[in-house]
């Protein structure tokens, strides 16, 4: 959902692949580039400082300023010409109504799918990230129907305790391999992202609305 830390996560992604001198590049159809700048800058990932080396491009699409092709062919020249290593689309619901062509459902996810065939063959990391309506409730992968495409899926949730906002994470896909199944309380902090200890004693938590389990006296989950 909204706010939730999905830009951020995918940045943290970027600023390690920086400390391998690895360069990223971030397609963003909704945010500003000082905005992101700035506010990347109080989590300690120094976005500024990335472009400046030439780890990171930011690059801000307007509305309706590219079609699909053109889009396409821009990031083509930034893996071809400029070796990126990372491509970020934030997000897929700008990346739609960005594109006037692009409200046919169909021809949203054939276009993604060649694009995504494409920087796979090329060796390049794609970040898709989806916004889900919902703060909590129903738990949907996405919501266009892409789930297939991806390698891996990492889900953010809001959780409401005790009158507070909280937010988890986990794995809810990873192709190659096994993966941890537990569901990890997340935090941003001026530090950086924070991952908790397992919410071992929390049901629901996908659902949005969690409770709490406690063991009685024979052992057993209330």
């Amino acid at each position: 959902p909204s706010g939730v830390g999905k830009t951020t996560l995918g940045l943290q992604f970027m600023k390690e692949a920086a400390c391998r001198a690895e360069r990223s590049v971030i397609y963003t159809f909704e945010e500003g580039v000082e905005t992101l700048i700035k506010r990347s800058a109080n989590i300690n990932i120094p976005i500024e400082q990335m472009i400046s080396r030439g780890s990171i491009s930011i690059v801000k699409v307007d509305p309706l300023e590219f079609s699909p092709d053109e889009f396409t062919h821009m990031v083509r020249m930034e893996v071809e010409e400029k070796n990126a290593s990372i491509v970020m689309i934030d997000s897929l619901s700008g990346y739609t109504l960005s594109f006037k062509d692009m409200t046919d459902e169909d021809k949203l996810i054939k276009n993604l799918h060649s694009l995504n065939e494409y920087l796979k063959n090329m060796g390049v990391t794609i970040i898709l990230i989806n916004e889900m309506e919902n703060i909590t409730g129903g738990f949907k992968a996405t919501d266009v129907g892409i789930s297939y495409l991806a390698d891996n899926i990492i889900f953010l949730r809001y959780l409401e305790m005790k009158g507070e906002i909280h937010k988890a994470l986990g794995v809810l896909k990873k192709r190659l391999s096994d993966f941890e199944k537990s569901i990890r309380e997340l935090e941003i902090t001026e530090c950086g992202i924070k991952i908790g200890k397992p919410l071992n004693n929390l049901q629901g938590v996908l659902s949005g609305n969690p409770h709490i389990i406690q063991n009685n006296d024979n052992g057993l989950n209330n």
